[in-house]
């Protein structure tokens, strides 16, 4: 009897060990050796190609992404995140947002408020396996506006918040391309796991500025693709000039290789953006066209980029590709030539195009007028007016007249009826 209650015990102990063992070695980890950091989760070593946004989740998958990011959300809209997330095996980095107004940061009133609705999620959803990291506030930095040693206290506070509740998953904070704001994170945090840095045309300076930074911690890219609107040239009326859909396919590949893969504080990343959005264009960072657009007939087709992500994703060739645009002119003109018309000269747009498969193409033909409500860092902007009627054509030109002086940009999209829709557009302006 008294051997057998012995074994008991025995077993009773040996079980509490292995189950403490268990749970100390579950959740989400970075292990660093010899200057390289590693991302495990449960104990298996992951690599993040991540997508940002939650559209069309399924093909992601398909493509090779294993997760998605979010920009903030509350108990209800988090939920929703983690069945999609469930449904399709996928992590997701779940967004905090904070303003980006300094003065905010001494405000009690609304840091109560944030404290209230941080310590809120991570009680709800601290055990949850589909979450990978919270990202405390997405580039409150922009332009100088939040970084300040109030702001990023706070933003080590709230980490401190879900660190405390929360022993299953990272905590980050996001921020812009930007030295000065990677020094004070440094300066002012202590409990961030590691830093989202969003970056575009100069990712290629990314892994310097990190190793030349006070952080001494890992990243993630938690924004990347095309190069910004505020890093291209520009007509002399000040429009900026948007890379075809074919230039950024280049991009996004040439991007990936050589400046995220293989940097040995990169954890992954998450490129932008996997749906559609309007910023200065209906195209400049959308992985997919328009859906639903009154007169528009276009069905949220792929463009090249996404064709580019299931390239490097998989590391294998595709036998579906997207239509090749070589250039767009207005009269010969490129974008960068300033293209400039009278009012009420007929003129003619023009796209070269090919096609890898031989598919049938179809080209559609909208003018819309220069983009003039903008916003800041990423927020709301209005589709611009369209003028005239879209035009769907089997020729690769097309001939409009404008009537009115102003700024407008000829856009064209270029189907091949497989799913895949290449774009361009030049801005052209138009006098008496």
């Amino acid at each position: 009897m008294t051997k057998n209650i012995f074994k008991t015990a025995c077993l009773l102990f040996v079980g509490c060990l292995i189950s403490n063992y268990i749970k100390a070695d579950s959740g989400v980890k970075i292990v660093e050796k010899n200057g390289k950091f590693e991302l495990y989760v449960d104990e298996v070593k992951k690599y993040i190609k991540g997508v940002g946004g939650t559209n069309k989740i399924d093909l992601a998958v398909q493509n090779g992404a294993n997760a998605f990011r979010t920009w903030g959300g509350n108990v209800e809209s988090i939920k929703n995140d983690i069945e999609l997330a469930r449904a399709n095996h996928m992590y997701i980095m779940q967004g905090i947002g904070l303003t980006k107004n300094r003065a905010s940061y001494s405000d009690e009133t609304y840091k109560n408020k944030l404290r209230n609705e941080v310590r809120l999620l991570a009680e709800t959803f601290k055990d949850d396996p589909n979450i990978l990291v919270w990202g405390i506030g997405n580039e409150i930095d922009h332009e100088g506006k939040a970084n300040v040693g109030a702001a990023w206290k706070f933003v080590d506070e709230l980490a401190q918040i879900i660190k405390s509740i929360d022993k299953r998953h990272l905590v980050s904070t996001v921020i812009t391309h930007n030295p000065r704001a990677l020094d004070s994170i440094a300066r002012y945090t202590s409990h961030l796991d590691l830093i989202g840095i969003n970056s575009y045309g100069v990712i290629g300076e990314l892994e310097d500025m990190v190793n030349k930074s006070d952080y001494k911690g890992a990243y993630m890219i938690t924004e990347w693709g095309p190069t910004g609107f505020w890093e291209t040239s520009s007509t002399k009326w000040k429009a900026p000039i948007e890379q075809t859909s074919e230039e950024k396919r280049i991009v996004y590949e040439n991007r990936y290789n050589n400046y995220i893969l293989g940097s040995p504080r990169c954890l992954g990343s998450f490129v932008f953006l996997w749906g559609q959005k309007e910023e200065r264009t209906p195209t400049w960072f959308s992985m997919f066209v328009e859906n639903s657009v009154e007169g528009l007939s276009l069905k949220g087709e792929k463009t090249p980029m996404v064709e580019a992500m299931e390239r490097v994703w998989k590391g294998v060739e595709l036998t579906q590709t997207s239509p090749v645009i070589g250039k767009m002119t207005i009269n010969k003109k490129a974008a960068n030539e300033s293209v400039t018309l009278f009012v009420g000269q007929p003129f003619t747009g023009e796209v070269s195009v090919m096609d890898k498969e031989g598919d049938k193409l179809s080209f559609v033909w909208e003018i819309l007028k220069e983009a003039s409500v903008l916003g800041s860092g990423g927020s709301h902007e209005p589709r611009p007016d369209r003028i005239g009627e879209v035009v769907t054509t089997t020729k690769n030109t097309y001939q409009p007249t404008i009537s009115e002086p102003g700024n407008y940009r000829l856009y064209v999209y270029v189907l091949d009826n497989t799913g895949f829709a290449a774009t361009a557009n030049v801005p052209f302006q138009v006098i008496n």
